[in-house]
Order: structure tokens, then sequence, then C-alpha cells
């Protein structure tokens, strides 16, 4: 029972990272293109969210089994992180610049 809290916490904290980004995007917007356009824009999105994971994900639960689905994740997360080593190791070995925040901004 334990470890379900562990997983619903880590979830909650990682959704929380997910609309601290989405308030700040909605935040830059509405600072440069206005106010209406940004939250019209963020409004539309969560309404396709929700009809997304209304729609898209029983569906998905109910076609596929949970084992193929499991997966089908940790294969998705295996080539994301394989991406992020292959270049913390390039950084390491000098064969790939470190990205330089103040260049890309000038």
């Amino acid at each position: 029972m334990m470890h379900l809290w562990v997983i619903a916490v880590t979830a909650f904290l990682a959704s929380a990272v997910e609309a601290v980004e989405a308030a700040t995007i909605v935040l830059a917007v509405g600072y440069v293109q206005g106010w209406r356009s940004a939250l019209g824009g963020a409004a539309l999105a969560c309404a396709v969210l929700l009809a997304i994971v209304a729609i898209g994900g029983p569906a998905v639960v109910h076609l596929i089994p949970v084992r193929i689905l499991r997966i089908a994740v940790g294969i998705f997360l295996l080539w994301f992180g394989y991406g992020w080593l292959r270049k913390a190791v390039l950084r390491s070995r000098r064969r790939m610049q470190m990205r330089d925040e103040r260049a890309a901004y000038d």
C-alpha cells in the first residue's frame, strides 16, 4: 500500500512541474501578445487535453493490455534517457560544446 502513495506523490509532483511550465508560457505569451490570446489558448488547450484523456484514456486501457503499455512506455523512456546520456558523454569528452545561454539570447 505504501508504494501506491509514493507513485501518487511522484505523479503529482511531475504534474505540478508541468503546470508551472505551462503557466510560465501563458504568462510570457500574455505579456508579449496580449492576455486575451494567451488565456484563450490556455483554455482551448485544457479543453483539448480533457477530451483526449476522456476519450483516449479508457479506449487505450480497454484495447491494449497493460503489460504492452508498460513495455511501450519503458521503451519510450529509455529512448529519451539514451539521448540525454549520449549528450552528457559527448560533452564530458569535449566532443560536443556546452550550450551558451547568453549567446543564444544575444
